[in-house]
């Protein structure tokens, strides 16, 4: 028990208040208001200029799909394409495709390999649960739904029946 809330004061006279009589000043509250004004103007100013990948050093999200909704980056000797369906791609929960192209250093297609993919929203930190692609031609499709509109980083890991697994990462932008 502090002095602040005992019944009685040091000098041991009886007291009903919690805090001592005195004259109150609003500064200290004036002072923390203006703290959190502060705060929050910056966290509004840095969430939009830009995106925690841009923070990272990292490319923007709308740069690694081409105007055909195609990237393609190379990562453990395998060079993997990207096809995002439909172009541009769009969130709400829409379910769309995701064609996953892999090719190993001699430009051949990699066939018998387990691919994963994994949607993540990096700015809410919100993930879309990996899927599993199935093959389909010369490459490989799985489903992909995008909870909402908003940059989305996709992570496509690439598990041939030989060789290391090979995880290669795109940035999009879904849009409504």
């Amino acid at each position: 028990m502090t002095w602040r809330t005992a019944p009685h004061q040091p000098d041991g006279e009886a007291t009903t208040a919690a805090y001592p009589a005195g004259p109150r000043t609003t500064r200290g509250a004036a002072r923390r208001a203006a703290a959190a004004t502060a705060f929050l103007v910056a966290a509004v100013l840095t969430g939009c200029t830009g995106t925690a990948s841009d923070a990272a050093g990292g490319s923007s999200p709308a740069g690694d799909l081409d105007e055909d909704c195609r990237a393609t980056k190379s990562d453990g000797g395998l060079e993997v394409t990207l096809t995002v369906a439909p172009c541009p791609p769009t969130g709400g929960g829409v379910a769309g495709t995701a064609g996953v192209a892999v090719k190993d250093a001699g430009g051949k297609a990699v066939a018998g390999a387990k691919v994963e993919i994994n949607p993540e929203m990096p700015n809410m930190k919100m993930k879309g649960g990996n899927q599993t692609a199935r093959p389909k031609g010369d490459g490989y499709e799985a489903k992909l739904v995008l909870g909402m509109a908003g940059d989305w980083r996709i992570t496509v890991t690439v598990t041939p029946a030989s060789g290391e697994a090979s995880t290669t990462a795109f940035n999009l932008t879904a849009k409504d």
